[in-house]
């Protein structure tokens, strides 16, 4: 079955679930003109925005997701001195310093995954990659952050881990 066709049957399964609810659901493109022909080079420097990230430890792989409203270097910053300090109000930083894991270089242990500004689209962006890191059994947030989502596990199916 091709990509389009998994993305109708989710898309169907997605609006099925709000039938017996009173909200409204609506959709759009992101795919707008202007969007398709801009040109790369004029993006600022992606570490200068705002948004959804992943931190990546170098010698575990385990991943911890994150949102900031500020740039993703300051955050990066801000982690690193919690990491130096030996700081544990951030789960990365303690999981580095009780498994005395080294910390990387910024383009080494930080993904941007999604560019945004502050705001409840951000944290449905956040929830959804830290429940697409935890049904992985891959990350490194607090187990309350992950909240039964049928939506979510709608969308990444696929992308479970298949027992063989």
């Amino acid at each position: 079955m091709g990509q389009f066709h998994r993305h109708l049957q989710r898309t169907s399964y997605i609006t099925s679930i709000f039938e017996t609810t009173d909200l409204k659901i609506a959709f759009r493109t992101t795919h707008m003109l202007a969007n398709l022909l801009s040109h790369k080079d004029r993006l600022p420097n992606k570490y200068s925005l705002s948004g959804v990230y992943k931190l990546t430890c170098p010698d575990c792989h385990k991943a911890c997701i994150g949102q900031t409203g500020r740039q993703f270097s300051c955050r990066y910053k801000e982690l690193k001195t919690a990491w130096h300090n030996q700081n544990t109000t951030s789960n990365f930083a303690q999981h580095l310093t009780e498994e005395a894991h080294s910390f990387g270089p910024m383009n080494q242990i930080m993904e941007i995954i999604h560019c945004h500004k502050k705001g409840a689209h951000l944290n449905t962006l956040e929830r959804f990659h830290i429940h697409t890191e935890s049904i992985r059994n891959n990350h490194l947030n607090d187990p309350q952050t992950k909240h039964p989502n049928a939506i979510f596990d709608t969308l990444t199916k696929n992308d479970r881990p298949t027992d063989h």
